[in-house]
């Protein structure tokens, strides 16, 4: 798919877009016929949906409020589901906090009270439909410019992330934050242990308080993601992990990165290979 429409790239349409995105979501709920008509639905089915149990049966209202809260993929995982809307999400041993997973907690804190039930209220019926269309209008912008769907929402939500293992939580949170970064795509072959540290040296979560720090950090993103979709990405972004201080200091962060795992250092060697493979 190309990188542009209509002349505009996608970082230009990024610009565009986070200017005034509210608006564009309003004019979007205007003409997309699709969004109409599910909205129109849940809001019609709403005030019958009193139970947790009826939410789960009513397939399509729940399509609406799980695409609202960034979770349609879990739409088929109904223990789950009902875990979240079933537990106090404030207790230490409920799912939403375990899963350190910020949608899921999101999810629980609207949807766990039923007496009365939440979507009795029309300002949390109208703010779910507002997220679930600014859902649809971020993901048919991603149809039109590869990148863009995760570009955007990692601008709306940056914001409310206090930890690397919290942003880690979020699969597309995650993505962007590594492109932004110049990290190459074989940063997903490393274990989870061995990326924190890594992210974590990439990143300073406290600079994402700053719109305009989060606005250049996700242009570097989709500059990052068209470079890797046209094969000309390289390993220049996670060497500049280790630069700045030093070529000895440079190494010993390398050495700290790869420390205290099974790993030797032939097996360390394997894996700085793996990332810097430019193999698809």
């Amino acid at each position: 798919m190309s990188d542009s429409v209509g002349g505009l790239s996608a970082v230009s349409l990024y610009v565009q877009v986070a200017k005034n995105e509210p608006a564009e979501v309003t004019q979007f709920e205007g003409y997309d016929a699709a969004t109409k008509t599910e909205a129109a639905w849940f809001q019609k089915q709403a005030p019958t949906l009193t139970t947790p149990d009826a939410l789960l049966k009513d397939y399509r209202s729940l399509q609406v409020v799980l695409s609202a809260f960034n979770m349609s993929a879990d739409i088929g995982d109904t223990a789950l589901l009902k875990q979240l809307m079933t537990q106090d999400p404030t207790a230490s041993s409920s799912l939403a906090q375990r899963s350190g997973n910020p949608d899921f907690l999101r999810f629980a804190q609207q949807m766990s009270t039923w007496q009365p039930p939440p979507l009795s209220n029309p300002t949390s019926v109208a703010a779910i439909v507002s997220q679930f269309a600014t859902s649809n209008y971020e993901a048919s912008e991603g149809q039109q410019y590869p990148g863009m769907q995760e570009a955007l929402y990692f601008r709306r939500m940056i914001g409310s992330v206090t930890s690397v293992n919290q942003l880690m939580a979020d699969a597309t949170l995650t993505k962007v934050a590594v492109g932004g970064a110049g990290l190459p795509q074989q940063f997903g072959l490393l274990d989870y242990s061995q990326q924190v540290p890594i992210l974590t040296k990439a990143i300073d979560l406290t600079k994402f308080k700053s719109p305009a720090y989060v606005d250049q950090f996700v242009e570097q993103y989709l500059i990052q993601n068209q470079a890797s979709q046209s094969g000309s990405a390289s390993a220049t972004g996670i060497l500049s992990l280790f630069s700045g201080s030093g070529a000895s200091q440079g190494t010993d962060l390398l050495s700290t990165l790869f420390a205290g795992s099974s790993s030797s250092s032939g097996s360390s060697s394997s894996l700085l290979g793996a990332l810097f493979s430019t193999t698809a």
